[in-house]
């Protein structure tokens, strides 16, 4: 039960604010809306904090913000909230906007009438990306007329909608459009290159590209430049794609957002490494922290990708699965492996699965078979190269070993494990609650704990399975990460984190972590880091009852 957990203790909850949404001055200072929380600017340009979750904020997903004078308001991914010139955070609606409706000069509580009134005309089940007085549009390329059947389908996610006298302007993040009264859509002007971004300015309309090229509406001419992938404009400052937030001097652009943040928000797998931390990421690469508390990242070349599927250490190397090979850094230098290149330990596909220290070495898994590698070698020495039974499946999806055991998940026939001398096939039924595997954790004792795909999860003890499809502390039965820990599990879910108690067979539910959907945990003693899509958290898992009864 929940009340048996200690309380949440997150030593932070760290995330990266280079992807910019919105930016807006408020309260004395300029707020960044991001893909990391909402980051705080004095008006010269410091970083003064970022509210996050803990903050009281539904997601780190910010996607627009609008001010009311004394309320600014945030619409993000898990909901739309307000915020006093304190930045205290005051739920206002349940809904999943990515675009606000222009305040203009309404007061606080006539703008909450128009949202209120706004969200009982849209249709259901649509991503709204723009709206204006009269219209609506989506991230799917929609437009609507509110209050009328009237719809078009245009070339990209709607970013943003203009009134005209006789219809309405559109801007997608392919082109710019006008849409007259009978109906009839047409291309304005040219543009520049995409995706396109939409800002209105004291001088009007102005279209920004990909490259930092700024045309005003229906003009061909360039009319000013901002720093590259530039998604919002706001007087002097400038909110990019990937590089944070920017603010315009006499000598130029300057870049005001902090450097040496986490690598990404999407966090897929965590390791330590000589002790420090480190984290892999969907799209960005890998990063570990310094003494200083900044992070240091690795990216594309010197990693085969930037997709990373798995981490871990030998003490000397440190080697990064990822979807196009493995990299590994020797302390000195970073090389690449990988399946039709440099291959000198017979890696049998691209995608490098998992990597795991075992009793032989280290264990590098793709959808052939495994190489166990000799520990802390430069340039990487085979030991062995162990291939999967012939005809198991065509669609291996997880991989990991600890001790004498390695492991090996599919999407379709569950999982294999060799003890040293054989393979032993484990499926659905008797063993698993699913053969499709999603994640996976072992260890040198022969326990193991299978995440499937929607069919919550299958824990060993080393002699029998205990399967769990559902459970009150359950939140989700798509599992996407697991992690044993003495005497039970931790598991990541789509919809939060759980831990499973093996005694009693009691999943109890964790309390809130920077985003619900956990894709990868590393225990530490009584408490674990959780890698979500939102961020890294740190948090106790313990039951009390357990922490009490060792002391």
């Amino acid at each position: 039960m929940l009340t048996a957990l200690t309380a949440l203790a997150l030593a932070a909850t760290v995330t990266n604010t280079e992807t910019v949404h919105d930016v807006e001055p408020f309260g004395g200072h300029v707020v960044a809306c991001t893909e990391g929380g909402l980051e705080v600017f004095t008006p010269a340009g410091r970083s003064v904090r970022v509210l996050t979750v803990e903050d009281g904020l539904p997601s780190h997903f910010c996607r627009a913000l609008e001010s009311t004078g004394d309320r600014l308001f945030v619409a993000t991914d898990e909901g739309l909230v307000s915020l006093d010139t304190r930045f205290q955070v005051t739920p206002v609606m349940d809904v999943r906007w990515q675009a606000l409706p222009a305040a203009e000069d309404a007061s606080t509580p006539d703008y909450v009438s128009r949202l209120e009134s706004l969200a009982a005309v849209l249709a259901p089940g649509a991503t709204y990306t723009a709206f204006s007085p009269r219209f609506a549009g989506t991230a799917e390329g929609r437009l609507f007329e509110l209050g009328t059947s009237r719809a078009w389908a245009l070339p990209g996610p709607v970013r943003f909608l203009s009134d005209t006298r006789d219809g309405v302007d559109v801007g997608t993040s392919e082109g710019a459009f006008s849409i007259d009264s009978g109906g009839r859509l047409a291309a304005v002007g040219s543009v520049p290159t995409g995706p396109l971004s939409f800002t209105v300015t004291k001088h009007g309309v102005r279209i920004v590209g990909s490259h930092g090229d700024v045309r005003a509406w229906g003009a061909s001419e360039e009319a000013a430049s901002v720093p590259a992938g530039a998604t919002v404009l706001n007087g002097d400052w400038v909110g990019t794609h990937a590089s944070g937030v920017f603010l315009r001097e006499a000598k130029g652009w300057r870049r005001v957002t902090p450097t040496g943040q986490l690598c990404g928000n999407h966090i897929t797998a965590l390791a330590r490494h000589q002790g420090r931390l480190v984290v892999g990421t969907f799209d960005r690469g890998a990063c570990w922290q310094r003494d200083d508390g900044r992070w240091q990242t690795v990216r594309t070349p010197a990693l085969p990708s930037n997709q990373v599927l798995g981490i871990t250490s030998d003490g000397q190397n440190l080697y990064v699965a990822t979807t196009y090979g493995l990299g590994f850094h020797d302390g000195k230098t970073w090389t690449q492996v990988a399946y039709g290149g440099r291959n000198p330990v017979a890696l049998g596909k691209l995608s490098v699965l998992g990597a795991s220290r075992v009793l032989d070495g280290v264990a590098l898994a793709d959808g052939r078979g495994l190489s166990v590698v000799t520990p802390g070698s430069s340039p990487l020495s085979l030991v062995k190269r162990l291939p999967l039974p012939e005809g198991w499946s065509e669609h291996p999806s997880v991989a990991e070993g600890s001790g004498r055991f390695l492991w090996m998940g599919s999407e379709d026939r569950g999982l294999l494990r060799w003890d040293g001398e054989r393979w032993q096939r484990f499926h659905d039924g008797r063993d698993l609650t699913d053969n499709w595997v999603t994640a996976l954790s072992t260890d040198a004792q022969g326990r193991a704990i299978a995440g499937t795909c929607q069919d919550g999860f299958s824990y060993f003890d080393g002699a029998k399975w205990t399967r769990v499809r559902t459970a009150s502390g359950l939140p989700s039965p798509a599992i996407v990460s697991t992690a044993l820990v003495p005497g039970g599990a931790l598991v990541g879910t789509l919809l939060g984190a759980s831990y499973f108690d093996a005694g009693t067979g009691a999943v109890h539910a964790l309390p809130r972590l920077a985003d619900p959907r956990v894709y990868a945990v590393l225990p530490e003693g009584d408490s674990a880091f959780f890698g979500t899509e939102g961020g890294l958290s740190r948090s106790t898992w313990k039951p009390a009852s357990t922490a009490v009864s060792q002391r």
